[in-house]
């Protein structure tokens, strides 16, 4: 019979199962990022069953399963991190296929679904006998030490990625893509603690400390997680909607080399019905005077709160209107404008004294290499190549 302590937090497990499953369901009728939102999955999917397990370990009967224990049971310690690196990568990285070097992170995985298959096969297709396999408890012992490698590997890979981006973020002005790091650095710190956590209950052996303990508490945490997790997909759909992908060398997505007026949206936009679609509109009408009469883009500071201040909307709606109905983020629409003053600027014959690097700074661009990529990927060519082609230099 579970202890009061026992049944409580077997209640805190089932939750974390139950938001698993939400959160799962949620993601998979996404598909605009299918491999990072099916890392995503992958996680909950891991971490859910494992707060079952330990829901069921605590219960016992109909629910608790000797046979699936002994198959995978050990297993999910080595599927606990490498999907939150997975998902991070994939998220702010384009990929047309899972990349085949990426399968290495699941090596531990096959490799376990091999020797627990060979232990199958030595035992007699036995469970019974397989449980008393002189390798069996070598196999769960050399799967927590391996998650204990694997758990500060892959939190520092995951910190590496996302302080690479916050860095890009200095001179991007979106919303969404700050949100992606908010809730993904708390995450990451919470996957700290359960390999913290789990490490120490798998390598201390003493009176004083039951790892018993430490099983709950780094479930505990797991279980906080998932809730978490399917709280923000729930709450902030346009985290996990955003179809704009990224390419890994270059990160801004290529556009097509003639980039629509601003004027030209308006009409693709008004040819849906419904309040929500004139709201919209409306937004857009209002951002588009203030740009074309201000220019405010020229300001290479110039950010999303100050966009909202300036036409009395909120950042969320600013945001989202853009994604929905522009299919871009805040820092690529004012980007493409600043290259629409640049191109401008370029081809004036009296301004030829100017420099490309003060034509980029009178356009509004904070860095020589934003301004580059962005001008490569829209018109294909430098802009020095433009100026000539332009001006018959």
């Amino acid at each position: 019979m579970p202890s009061v302590i026992e049944s409580y937090f077997s209640v805190l497990m089932l939750f974390g199962a139950s938001q698993a499953v939400t959160g799962i369901y949620l993601l998979l009728n996404t598909n605009h990022k299918p491999f990072a939102n099916n890392m995503l999955a992958l996680l909950l999917l891991v971490w859910g069953f494992s707060c079952y397990w330990f829901f069921a370990f605590i219960h016992k009967g109909p629910f608790f399963s000797v046979t699936v224990t002994t198959f995978i049971g050990p297993m999910l310690a080595l599927l606990l991190f490498p999907p939150i690196y997975l998902y991070v990568k994939f998220l702010f990285y384009e990929h047309k296929g899972f990349p085949k070097n990426d399968h290495l992170h699941f090596l531990p995985v096959y490799l376990f679904i091999i020797f627990t298959l060979f232990l199958y096969v030595d035992s007699g297709f036995s469970i019974a006998e397989m449980r008393h396999h002189e390798w069996y408890h070598a196999r769960t012992l050399v799967c927590s030490y391996i998650a204990m490698v694997q758990g500060p590997f892959y939190f520092i890979m995951t910190n590496r990625i996302l302080k690479l981006r916050h860095q890009r973020l200095k001179e991007q002005y979106s919303e969404i893509e700050s949100r992606k790091l908010e809730w993904l650095h708390v995450i990451n710190y919470s996957f700290a603690l359960v390999f913290i956590i789990g490490g120490i209950s798998a390598i201390i052996r003493i009176t004083y400390l039951d790892p018993y303990i430490l099983y709950m508490a780094y479930h505990a945490v797991i279980a906080i997680s998932i809730f978490y997790i399917t709280l923000m997909i729930f709450k902030s759909p346009v985290i996990f909607k955003n179809p704009e992908p990224v390419s890994e060398l270059n990160i801004i997505e290529s556009v097509e080399t003639e980039m629509p007026s601003v004027q030209s949206v308006v009409p693709t936009i008004t040819s849906s019905e419904g309040q929500h679609l004139a709201k919209d509109t409306d937004i857009i009408a209002k951002i588009e005077n203030f740009m074309r009469e201000e220019k405010p883009y020229k300001n290479p500071n110039f950010s999303l709160n100050d966009l909202a201040a300036a036409i009395s909307e909120s950042r969320n709606a600013i945001s989202t209107v853009l994604n929905k109905s522009l299919e871009k983020t805040f820092y690529n629409y004012i980007n493409e404008l600043r290259i629409e003053e640049s191109k401008r600027l370029l081809a004036d014959e009296s301004l030829l004294h100017f420099t490309i690097e003060g034509i980029a700074a009178e356009s509004g661009f904070k860095t020589m290499s934003v301004f580059y990529r962005f001008f490569k990927d829209i018109e294909k060519v430098t802009p020095a190549v433009y100026r000539k082609n332009h001006l018959n230099l």
